[in-house]
């Protein structure tokens, strides 16, 4: 039991460092989107940059995805398990974790695949700017991972509540 509240506890440290670091990504894409804005409006001059800010944007969102199931920030359907006991409700996180990763899974083996061949081929996006896009889709298969971790802690704990009652006390 001691092995699985060090692995859980590893790896929402490792979300909760991951999101609160990436959450300053917020600054540079601010002033990469105002900049986009003045030039484009203002000076009649589009900005061909563009693609970095959908790489900015595209990681906050995936490295939060961690980040925001350790803090329940994901959309459940809690109207219709509100209803149930806690352990009941455990138990039905339980049984839809197959799910879950049955999902990421198959999203995780695709998003691999497609990272990979971009590596093979420095693919770039087909912008004028164009800028790598191979190390963006190593981040989608990052995030994807560090969101099948936190629901598999999460998935520990509740397994531990239900064998262990007194460990959702501490």
């Amino acid at each position: 039991m001691k092995a699985a509240e060090v692995f859980c506890h590893f790896i929402d440290t490792v979300n909760e460092w991951i999101g609160k670091t990436i959450a300053w990504l917020f600054l540079p894409f601010t002033l990469l989107i105002m900049t986009d804005v003045i030039t484009r409006y203002v000076f009649n001059k589009p900005w061909y940059y563009i693609d970095i800010n959908v790489q900015i944007m595209g990681t906050l969102i995936l490295f939060g995805g961690g980040y925001c199931y350790l803090h329940k920030g994901h959309i459940g359907v809690d109207t219709l398990v509100s209803v149930f006991s806690k352990k009941t409700r455990k138990i039905i996180d339980l049984a839809l974790y197959p799910v879950l990763m049955g999902s990421l899974g198959a999203l995780l083996w695709k998003t691999w695949e497609a990272a990979w061949a971009a590596w093979l081929r420095l693919e770039r996006t087909n912008s004028a700017f164009a800028p790598p896009l191979y190390p963006y889709k190593t981040i989608i298969v990052l995030g994807i991972i560090l969101v099948m971790l936190q629901g598999t802690a999460k998935f520990v704990r509740d397994l531990m509540v239900l064998i262990h009652p007194e460990v959702e006390n501490k």
